[in-house]
């Protein structure tokens, strides 16, 4: 298996895991006491969404819009991390969100050297 053909699919399937941990820690097993469940969980899902789809079609500009997205989602989980609550979601969304954005970049990387 070639590496660029990896990188997408480690990407992909990392963006899926990410989606499924947010909604499932928004919705099922921390939800918010003064809000309804389904807006934290589409505030944080839509982008990954949209992510998700523009992937499937393997174009090189959404693989360096989705290492920025994720420089977002990281920053978000170290924020998580400060309270006691959240502090395992928080640890989550960082790993994964880097996860996420060194396997976009390495993607495009290695994408640039095949064009070259």
């Amino acid at each position: 298996m070639k590496k660029i053909y990896f990188l997408e699919y480690i990407t992909y399937f990392l963006l899926v895991i990410l989606i499924i941990i947010v909604a499932s820690w928004n919705s099922l097993i921390s939800p918010p006491e003064t809000i309804p469940r389904i807006i934290p969980t589409l505030i944080y899902n839509i982008p990954l969404l949209i992510l998700m789809i523009k992937l499937r079609r393997n174009k090189f500009s959404t693989y360096i819009m989705t290492s920025y997205t994720m420089l977002l989602y990281f920053v978000i989980g170290i924020g998580n991390t400060t309270s006691e609550k959240t502090f395992i979601l928080g640890v989550i969304l960082a790993i994964v969100s880097l996860s996420i954005f060194f396997s976009s970049i390495l993607y495009v990387r290695e994408k640039n050297k095949l064009s070259i």
